[in-house]
């Protein structure tokens, strides 16, 4: 879980914090209508998906669907008041709290969790994860939004202080679904090496293409060759590719195909680079070009 994820998770954890912390005060039932308000609120700011601002996009299973929310904080709200009382009876104690500092702390939340987390951008990603999900499980299953690229823009407008590893498994769940040696073309176009941005999805997707747990992408044949292409500006990211790939070729040489050439390879290598990275990339193609001969190859430049 990214830093970001525990942050929305303590945000939101005060929106629940304010009717237990109520119910322990001995604030009376009069109070559960204002937090109510609170839970829906929320769901306003941070479901704007499932909560519209059109009027006109109200249809009647939106409706059905927000009537089910809010029936469901409603019984939240009620079990957190009854759980803070009980445990002020038990205890025997009732703090003597202004009503108002439960109720700011419900509210706090709101734009505490509108600030650490763009609504629209997860929903976004929720349903990257749910279209990738599906499409795995279901290969006729065609995404609501038809455009060949929804997932690279969903991987492209993830935050850039992204986790590299959990976002290495949705460029993993994309390149499972249809399509995925267009995405992975789209990726190539899109991450150009010149231009230092989407870090973490760089990183993510050399993680991705150097993991021996998935080298065997099905359909996929330059997801190596793709890493290093969009790692060549950056030199800990080249680092990061040449040491990994230098461990899967070991594992995996039959793989070389997939990978740069090992003269392009060499090539890459600058006396002004740090003397580990020289080495790194030197050893690599030394390892692509003996699995090249290995498998019977007449060249090895590629």
């Amino acid at each position: 879980m990214g830093k970001s994820e525990k942050l929305l998770m303590g945000a939101a954890a005060l929106l629940y914090l304010g009717p237990l912390l109520a119910g322990l005060s001995g604030i009376g039932w009069v109070a559960v209508p204002v937090f109510i308000a609170l839970f829906a609120l929320w769901l306003v700011v941070m479901r704007p998906v499932q909560w519209p601002r059109d009027l006109a996009r109200w249809t009647r299973a939106t409706v059905v669907a927000a009537a089910a929310q809010v029936a469901v904080n409603v019984l939240i709200v009620i079990l957190l008041f009854g759980v803070g009382r009980g445990i002020g009876g038990v205890a025997g104690f009732l703090p003597n709290i202004p009503p108002i500092v439960p109720v700011a702390l419900s509210f706090l939340s709101i734009p505490l969790s509108r600030l650490l987390v763009d609504p629209v951008k997860l929903a976004e990603t929720n349903q990257f994860l749910d279209d990738a999900s599906r499409q795995i499980n279901d290969p006729t299953y065609v995404p609501a939004v038809p455009h060949r690229d929804e997932m690279v823009e969903v991987l492209l407008s993830l935050p850039a202080d992204s986790d590299p590893v959990l976002t290495a498994d949705a460029v993993d769940a994309a390149m499972k679904g249809p399509q995925a040696n267009e995405r992975l073309a789209e990726l190539c176009a899109v991450l150009d090496p010149i231009v230092p941005k989407n870090r973490a999805l760089r990183e993510a997707v050399i993680l991705w293409a150097t993991d021996p747990a998935r080298h065997e992408a099905e359909g996929l044949h330059s997801a190596q060759e793709v890493a290093f292409d969009i790692a060549a500006a950056d030199p800990e990211l080249l680092h990061l590719f040449a040491h990994r790939g230098t461990a899967l070729i070991a594992q995996h040489a039959a793989l070389w195909t997939a990978f740069p050439s090992a003269v392009e390879v060499s090539m890459a290598v600058d006396p002004s680079q740090p003397a580990p990275l020289q080495a790194g990339l030197q050893k690599l193609a030394d390892a692509l070009e003996r699995a090249a001969l290995a498998d019977g190859a007449d060249e090895v430049t590629g």
